[in-house]
């Protein structure tokens, strides 16, 4: 699967979606669009009237692009994909060279596009192109990561290797997920290689990138450099469900936490009612929460509730 996310891509979105058929025309592309106002949507909807591998989600509000990749993931690995592709939507990444990419690709590998590794080339210049490095420089110093871009979205992903990372642990919802979820690749012994690219500067429409997000990214990475420094060890990976959200109907819902019963490691593992009483993880005993992906209702997924639960509170009035 080939997935891209867009707001206020009218001019781009179209072509993209033209250009990704063309040069992986057995893939099928997913499109999540963060409610554009400017009609992004229904260039989206034109386009899955002609192309029968087109899948497409709507979400209700600007959630953010690093929230949107991790939309993707789970929609990938509830579907039974093998492999995923990510990428931009305003021709920053050229979808012709996604062949390629997928040819370096393998088991329990992650490939990435890179404009700063040997072959690699940027139209960015001065201030954008120096604060770019820069973010990268700081990021494989953190990190302790070897790989000269970290920041770029073009990304071929073993999908079952992403089952196997603890997904939950990642918490940014902005740029710097991308970063985050390398981090945690590498830490659960996935392979990364890169492969260099040609990184355009948009012509059509503006940057969605906010100054502040600068600041929030850096952040970000020094926290989770701080987080490296610890001994905290939980690599469990995430239990995935098949529910449904009861807010929007979509189907594509990320473990938050594992509930106080995380031992149990099992999707299985009884809910009782005392955990039930809460769900904030502060309290002594509280459920497993998951976090819907299209509309960020987080819940206590049907499935893992108590069959005996109506029984137990049919005395409760509203």
């Amino acid at each position: 699967m080939v997935f891209t996310t867009c707001y206020n891509e009218r001019e781009n979105i179209g072509l993209m979606i033209d250009q990704i058929v063309a040069s992986v025309p057995d893939a099928d592309v997913l499109v999540v669009d963060d409610n554009s106002p400017d009609g992004t949507w229904d260039v989206i909807q034109e386009k899955q009237q002609h192309y029968d591998n087109l899948y497409s989600t709507s979400r209700p509000r600007k959630l953010g692009i690093g929230s949107a990749h991790k939309y993707a993931i789970f929609y990938a690995i509830r579907e039974g994909y093998e492999t995923l592709v990510t990428m931009d939507a305003d021709f920053s990444h050229d979808p012709r060279k996604i062949p390629e990419m997928i040819g370096l690709h393998g088991k329990n590998v992650f490939v990435t596009g890179s404009r700063y590794c040997e072959g690699g080339t940027s139209d960015y210049t001065g201030y954008r192109n120096a604060v770019s490095r820069l973010g990268n420089v700081l990021a494989r110093s953190v990190l302790g990561i070897r790989l000269k871009e970290l920041t770029t979205y073009f990304r071929v992903f073993d999908v079952e290797s992403l089952k196997n990372i603890p997904l939950r642990r990642i918490s940014s919802s902005g740029y710097s997920y991308g970063v985050e979820l390398i981090y945690y690749l590498r830490k659960c012994g996935v392979e990364l290689r890169e492969y260099p690219i040609h990184f355009s500067d948009r012509t059509r429409g503006a940057s969605k990138i906010p100054r502040m997000q600068i600041f929030k990214s850096a952040f970000d990475l020094f926290v989770l450099g701080a987080a490296r420094l610890s001994t905290d060890r939980d690599l469990k990976p995430d239990i995935f469900v098949n529910d449904s959200c009861p807010n929007c109907g979509d189907a594509v819902l990320a473990m938050k936490h594992f509930g106080s019963r995380k031992e149990g490691g099992s999707a299985d593992a009884a809910i009782t009612e005392e955990q039930l009483k809460c769900t904030a993880v502060g309290s002594a005993d509280y459920p497993p929460v998951y976090t819907c992906l299209c509309c960020s209702l987080e819940q206590v997924p049907a499935s893992l509730l108590p069959r005996e639960l109506e029984s137990s509170y049919e005395n409760v009035e509203v």
